[in-house]
């Protein structure tokens, strides 16, 4: 499943990142993340930076 939802990605068993360069040639890449990593893109993914308080919010939702 693809989703931009943090509630959605919480949920999954495994939580990839896909990203797409804009250069001359461009490329993406997919990176599987875990631990901090994930907690720190579902906190992105609730306000579009990280802070404490998103950060906290996520652990939440990844503990649920």
């Amino acid at each position: 499943m693809v989703t931009h939802l943090a509630q959605v990605a919480a949920k999954a068993n495994r939580h990839y990142l896909v990203r797409k360069t804009a250069d001359e040639r461009p490329e993406t890449t997919i990176t599987e993340l875990e631990g901090d990593a994930r907690v720190e893109e579902i906190a992105r993914m609730l306000g579009g930076h990280i802070s404490a308080t998103s950060l906290a919010h996520a652990k939440e939702l990844l503990e649920a």
